[in-house]
């Protein structure tokens, strides 16, 4: 074989991985939008999974995305669950995320937020709008936590349900809520 020939060959392979590179990120690009609401496509992505702070109010958060927009920054939570529900912990987070990311940055960040759902073993993605609780809601959040933690509260509501009691970390303190519902 010619030194003409094998570098005829050498180019056509680099012309070759060229194009796969090039479509493989293009296909992870579109990947990136799917399931995005119709709002969020082609927005740039400001932030991806970076930890925030507020230090005045003692809060971090660390969230999966943010996208700029003309209006300020809107943040999306991406889960992974076996229904296509979104929940009030998902608000709870999104609502200290918008606080964090505010504090620290100094951006405006939208009162609203996407959770997107897929289910497990399937492609397909559902956005679902939430609309975000305020500061003065997370800091009340904030200081009951902090008094269950404390002991000055004497007895903690119970959850919702049995499951929420049981994925609880405070379930051994808390003597009557789990054990009086089982």
């Amino acid at each position: 074989m010619s030194s003409e020939m094998v570098a005829l060959m050498v180019l056509l392979l680099l012309i070759a991985s060229a194009v796969l590179f090039a479509r493989h990120r293009a296909s992870d690009d579109a990947d990136d939008e799917h399931g995005l609401p119709v709002e969020l496509r082609g927005a740039e992505i400001a932030f991806a999974e970076q930890t925030f702070r507020s230090r005045g109010r003692r809060l971090v958060a660390r969230l999966d995305r943010a996208y700029r927009t003309p209006t300020g920054l809107q943040l999306v939570e991406l889960k992974t669950r076996a229904r296509n529900a979104v929940y009030m912990s998902d608000v709870i987070e999104l609502s200290v995320q918008r606080i964090a990311v505010a504090d620290e940055t100094g951006e405006s960040v939208s009162s609203d937020a996407w959770v997107v759902i897929q289910l497990p073993g399937r492609g397909a993605r559902m956005p679902h709008k939430v609309r975000l609780m305020g500061a003065e809601e997370i800091a009340a959040m904030s200081e009951r936590y902090g008094a269950v933690v404390r002991g000055k509260v004497g007895r903690p509501n119970a959850a919702r349900s049995i499951s929420q009691c049981a994925q609880c970390v405070h379930r051994t303190r808390c003597s009557a809520t789990y054990q009086d519902r089982r």
